[in-house]
């Protein structure tokens, strides 16, 4: 059984007035001939999409609810082989076929219904757990109206029969096909690949993004993050691993949404292994996940024994372990350290931490070094810096904890980006690696066959005086900048060791300001 992404759209008005008609749509994955699975987002116009939030996560079985849904286009890609897989769809709309060969110009309409709807509990609860403060979807129109919304469809799937009618216990059957397909979602680092076609269009149809799984969310697991780029519309689509033999993982569940004001920038992904098998009831198939490459194992266990959590009153983010209980991170940060205890995670070990050195307030470079009790950190590995600079285009990866639930901090990992080096001075490195709050202080590396360097430490995104925020576009401080000074301080606590690093030079200071673009993270 083959999967393939689809558009799935319909035409919607809400006073019935023709001249008022729009065009809905999402995308999906057809399978099985004769299904096709969606995103609950596609519902969102509808009058049905509140009677799914009073629904509390069971499934909806009304046969009045379904009656007034509106009948489903799916537009797929046009097979060109002899023994095309549509031609036993009997409901067909129309297709279109210009006369030329290439497959771009050569698509299918088919009809169907809309014949299952439910909520899958484990996605609902990371929506309580995780993306409480979320904001779904864009950010025009009544914002709390549309993510309160958003919130309620994030964790619903629709199923779409092209043949018939049928609803009730039937639709676990082509559920239950799915699942026999779909595998466990990778580890993070792992390439995938989204089919999707964002903004309902069809010039788009079934377009690829690719990148790679950046954090992995809940323990069975509920959400992947990952940064192949989306947009709206991409609700639905399939999610594979790259390469020759695409595996079936997951399905795309919110493309664009907002935090603390900022653009997460990253694709929100439902690993269908967790949602099918809560739906059907059944434990996860046994299937064994592909182990890691040795040399993928050791570039990521190098990165979280590295990278620490960073906690002062309700800000937090990333440090870098440098040895002996010492860890560099943005004086951003810990900016209240003076009212509010500093707090270090990793590894499932957690510390108070003494501020020993923190730059003055808006200026550069914005570091601090912090010190805690060394006997709980011998697990860690201190960093290993970079000797030669960054270079413009080169491969780099990013890692900070955007994301954390209070109450799994022993399973604690940091997100991981990647991206390449955009532009280099002695004094800032800009990378296109995604961002956002909780990466401040976190390390920008780089791999070179199994060594794991430190090239620099992240301070910033990019934020304008409109609001409108970056997350792909951030600034680092190169590791030449302030390695040797607080190393020297390690070595014979002599404060005066660290003044080079709060530089008095205005080149630097001006670089830095940035104004009105910066974005502390």
């Amino acid at each position: 059984m083959s999967v393939e992404g689809v558009m799935v759209s319909y035409n919607y008005s809400e006073d019935g007035e023709h001249s008022n008609i729009i065009t809905v749509s999402a995308s999906g994955m057809k399978f099985s001939k004769r299904w096709v699975l969606t995103h609950g987002s596609i519902l969102s116009p509808l009058k049905q999409a509140q009677a799914i939030n009073h629904a509390r996560g069971n499934p909806i079985l009304k046969e009045e609810f379904y009656d007034n849904l509106p009948e489903i286009y799916v537009t797929c890609e046009r097979e060109t082989k002899e023994g095309n897989v549509y031609d036993d769809v009997e409901r067909l709309s129309r297709e279109r076929d210009e006369g030329l060969e290439h497959s771009s110009y050569q698509i299918r309409v088919l009809t169907g219904r809309i014949v299952h709807v439910w909520q899958c509990p484990i996605l609902s609860r990371c929506v309580d757990d995780i993306l409480y403060s979320w904001t779904i979807g864009h950010r025009d129109g009544d914002i709390e109206k549309q993510t309160q919304l958003g919130k309620a469809l994030l964790s619903v799937f629709v199923l779409v029969d092209l043949e018939s009618d049928d609803r009730g216990f039937r639709t676990l059957r082509p559920l239950s096909e799915l699942l026999d397909l779909v595998k466990p979602p990778p580890d993070r680092g792992s390439a995938v690949e989204v089919h999707s076609t964002p903004f309902g269009c069809e010039v788009f149809l079934n377009a690829v993004t690719r990148g790679s799984v950046c954090g992995v969310v809940g323990r069975r697991p509920s959400l992947l993050l990952t940064d192949a780029a989306t947009a709206l519309g991409s609700e639905g689509g399939p999610v594979f691993t790259e390469g020759p033999n695409k595996e079936l993982i997951g399905a795309v569940v919110c493309s664009v949404s907002w935090w603390r004001g900022e653009w997460v920038g990253l694709t929100l992904t439902a690993p269908l292994v967790s949602v099918l098998s809560a739906k059907l009831r059944v434990s996860p198939p046994a299937v064994p996940r592909q182990p890691p490459s040795q040399h993928y194992q050791e570039i990521f266990d190098r990165i979280d024994k590295t990278t620490v959590l960073v906690r002062c009153g309700g800000a937090w983010g990333a440090g870098v372990y440098l040895g002996g209980g010492y860890i560099a991170t943005c004086a951003h940060v810990v900016k209240h350290y003076a009212t509010h205890k500093v707090s270090v995670y990793c590894q499932g070990a957690s510390e108070t931490a003494i501020v020993r050195y923190k730059t003055r307030d808006d200026r550069a470079y914005d570091l601090a070094l912090l010190y805690t009790n060394p006997e709980n950190w011998t697990h860690l590995l201190p960093a290993v810096f970079a000797e030669m600079p960054a270079e413009k285009g080169e491969s780099v990866l990013a890692a900070g904890y955007p994301y954390f639930n209070e109450n799994m901090l022993e399973n604690l990992k940091p997100n991981v980006t990647a991206g390449h080096v955009n532009s280099v001075s002695p004094s800032m490195i800009q990378s296109s690696c995604c961002v956002q709050s909780g990466f401040s202080g976190g390390p920008i590396f780089r791999i070179v066959d199994s060594n794991v360097e430190v090239l620099g430490i992240i301070v910033s995104n990019a934020k304008t005086n409109t609001g409108a925020c970056y997350p792909y576009i951030n600034m680092a401080v190169p590791a030449r900048a302030f390695v040797d000074p607080m190393l020297q301080y390690i070595t014979d606590k002599d404060g005066d060791r660290l003044k080079p690093i709060e530089n008095q030079q205005e080149m630097i200071q001006s670089q830095w300001g940035l104004l009105p673009y910066r974005s502390k993270i």
